[in-house]
């Protein structure tokens, strides 16, 4: 098999001599397209003759109307499967790719002999055709990819629905299907076996080679449950093409169409469902990257020595098929010069290189992200997929945030929209941001030794881990600030975007003071983000895996206390976690507190925090806020208190700002100029209408 692999890659290469020329995705989406037409292509060209020989003409001509409907809803179907992917490595994943197409295959047959079956050749040349235009984009090979596509649909379902038919026939079948004793039943259901098998046994060889191309060793159990599954899907669904044959037999054409079109919108609906749950597995295993790269760069070496081994391991698979590449600038504009190591990092080296044009657009662009839709690679006409690049930022001692890299992603054509790929960069962006600076600060303490300096910019930088802007809605008003005692804080406050109308609200605490208490912030905070986000629904949930991960991934005595809701932003509903923070308050004509349903996080493992729902109507505000709002002290030691705080706040405010700002002049008023201990944060949620 070994050698065979090797003769099938050298035909690759003669048949397309340039080949070798392209990035390393093409060559081996054309090494796959060659595999399959070199193992397929004697199937298809005797499925067709086949056919061709046993096709009576006149069954087309007497029934071209219901076999026009059938191809149509057969065309659709083909272009919609659904997925069910089966990993086989971290690198190598093989999808049972299937539709109900086969369904209604079937049926035709039994209802008009292997004559009809021209629909679903055509059939697969349209799919082909779509085929060879969409996908062949990714790899410039369109007439490869669209051929490869045609001999594995049309050639795979013609030979084993004729062999379907051919079996039928000989165990006593006729056309149309008539299920007059059980004896007629048993060419259908032997046939139906057959039709299960045969596809297997044609993709044995070509799916074993194509494992060999990759380099990966796959288990005989694994292996056996690929194909077994892929049996066991055409079991399931194959055998309702006896009832649907039987309908159109009883001469009832309308129940017959309404049955099609009930199989076409079952499809559909897995279609839709395959999909969204690829697009959530895709954003688990990034957010489950990133979450790991995060751990290693707080682990690693503090002057950033091991910035590129750390990447290296972590991003190889972030996007894989894709382009990636990390740079970070040898020259800044404010001509300090930067203290962490000067590479390019990229996933594939032989993809082209990036034009120093790009990195000097991004680096000069006002955006921190720019994307470009269909755009092509140097020296290629054609679309190669959408192009992102990202700012990577870090703060600087002035007031200013400094641009000191960019990564650029291209993206091959997919399922997934630029706004669905953006937050993945971005928050890789403000890792990596993270991680320069960490490497900044070490090499200007160890020249210092000024902890005040080192502080400073700890506390610019966590101030860049805050939302850069309030989310705004016409039915809603939000306001919120964070005033930190010291130049780093342990408070933090979140607006995390949910999707569907939702938002999540966080405000947390850190039981601790300093440099300590900002790593620890800066971890809790990328926990719950994360886990907010896997969990949209679940406020108790997240906030009881970030304490599981919380505990997991650090050793020290510190914890934090966090409310966390999310706001359904159509209809005013609110569903929220407290985990040890000061209750929220929500102002009604009434005052309700939202108080603990748990203890804070990283105490103790195996806990849970239960989560309560309420309805925010029209002019009602929520009040959330650290602990340094009520306990914020005079100079004679006593503390503002929260009978001050609603005080203020039961006065008539139609603006969310307004009512933040003056709680917080009561508060500044009230500790007249006394040293500030812990940190405040106050948001303000007001519903407008």
């Amino acid at each position: 098999m070994e050698r065979l692999t090797q003769f099938l890659r050298q035909l690759t290469y003669r048949l397309i001599p340039s080949l070798k020329e392209h990035p390393a995705n093409r060559q081996n989406s054309a090494l796959l397209g060659v595999t399959f037409i070199f193992f397929l292509l004697p199937f298809f060209v005797a499925g067709t003759a086949w056919l061709w020989a046993v096709t009576d003409w006149q069954v087309l001509i007497d029934n071209w109307g219901i076999l026009l409907f059938l191809f149509l809803l057969i065309s659709q179907l083909e272009q919609r499967p659904f997925i069910l992917p089966i990993s086989l490595s971290e690198k190598v994943n093989l999808p049972i790719q299937t539709s109900l197409s086969n369904l209604l295959c079937i049926a035709t047959l039994l209802i008009f002999g292997p004559s009809a079956l021209w629909i679903d050749w055509l059939a697969g040349l349209g799919s082909a055709i779509q085929t060879g235009w969409k996908d062949g984009r990714q790899v410039n090979l369109p007439f490869l990819t669209g051929f490869s596509s045609l001999i594995q649909a049309s050639g795979t379902s013609i030979v084993a629905l004729l062999l379907t038919g051919f079996v039928y026939t000989a165990t006593g079948g006729t056309f149309p299907f008539q299920a007059n004793s059980f004896a007629d039943w048993l060419p259908a259901i032997w046939s139906i076996l057959v039709y299960a098998i045969t596809p297997i046994a044609l993709y044995f060889l070509p799916t074993w080679s194509v494992i060999i191309q990759s380099g990966q060793t796959l288990r005989r159990q694994t292996f056996i449950q690929l194909l077994g599954g892929t049996v066991l899907l055409s079991l399931l669904n194959a055998p309702f093409a006896l009832p649907l044959a039987l309908v159109y037999k009883a001469e009832d054409l309308p129940l017959f169409i309404l049955f099609c079109l009930a199989v076409a919108g079952t499809n559909m609906l897995a279609y839709f469902l395959s999909q969204f749950n690829l697009l959530t597995q895709t954003r688990s295993r990034e957010l489950r990257r990133l979450e790991n790269l995060g751990q290693a760069l707080i682990t690693a070496p503090a002057d950033g020595s091991t910035l590129a081994e750390t990447i290296d391991q972590h991003l190889q698979n972030l996007f894989p098929n894709d382009h990636l590449v990390i740079h970070l600038f040898a020259e800044l504009d404010d001509e300090k010069a930067p203290v962490w190591p000067i590479f390019t990092w990229q996933t594939e080296s032989s993809w082209p290189n990036v034009p120093e044009t790009l990195w000097q657009r991004i680096y000069e662009s006002d955006e921190t992200s720019l994307v470009d839709r269909d755009a092509k690679l140097p020296g290629s006409k054609q679309s190669a997929g959408h192009r992102f690049l990202v700012k990577i930022l870090i703060a600087d001692e002035s007031e200013t945030v400094r641009c000191v890299g960019a990564i650029y992603l291209q993206r091959i054509p997919s399922q997934r929209t630029p706004a669905q790929v953006l937050p993945t960069l971005q928050e890789l962006a403000s890792q990596l941001g993270s991680a320069l600076y960490r490497a900044q600060t070490h090499y200007e303490t160890l020249q210092s030794q000024k902890m005040a300096q080192e502080l400073a910019f700890a506390g610019r930088i966590q101030q860049s881990f805050l939302p850069n802007k309030i989310p705004q809605h016409p039915n809603w008003d939000l306001a919120a600030t964070l005033i930190p005692a010291r130049q780093t804080s342990g408070d933090f406050y979140d607006f995390v975007p949910l999707g569907n109308g939702r938002i999540g609200l966080v405000v947390a605490d850190v039981a601790d003071k300093g440099t300590g208490a900002a790593l620890y912030m800066a971890l809790s905070r990328t926990l719950i983000r994360t886990f907010a986000m896997q969990f949209p629904d679940e406020p108790g949930k997240a906030l009881q895996l970030a304490n599981e991960r919380i505990l997991d991934d650090t050793e020290t005595d510190q914890f934090v206390t966090v409310f966390y809701g999310v706001l359904e932003l159509e209809n005013g509903r609110f569903t929220y976690a407290n985990a040890g923070h000061n209750p929220t308050f929500h102002l009604n004509g009434s005052v309700q507190s939202l108080s603990k349903t748990g203890i804070p996080l990283g105490m103790f493992e195996g806990m849970e925090w239960q989560q309560e729902t309420i309805e925010i109507g029209v002019g009602d505000h929520l009040i959330l806020y650290s602990d340094g709002v009520p306990e914020a002290q005079n100079d004679a030691k006593v503390e503002f208190g929260e009978a001050r705080l609603l005080a203020i706040a039961q006065r008539p405010f139609t603006q969310a700002v307004a009512l933040q700002q003056a709680i917080t002049e009561a508060v500044h008023t009230f500790v007249d100029g006394a040293p500030q201990f812990d940190d405040i944060t106050l948001m303000i949620v007001t519903r407008i209408k």
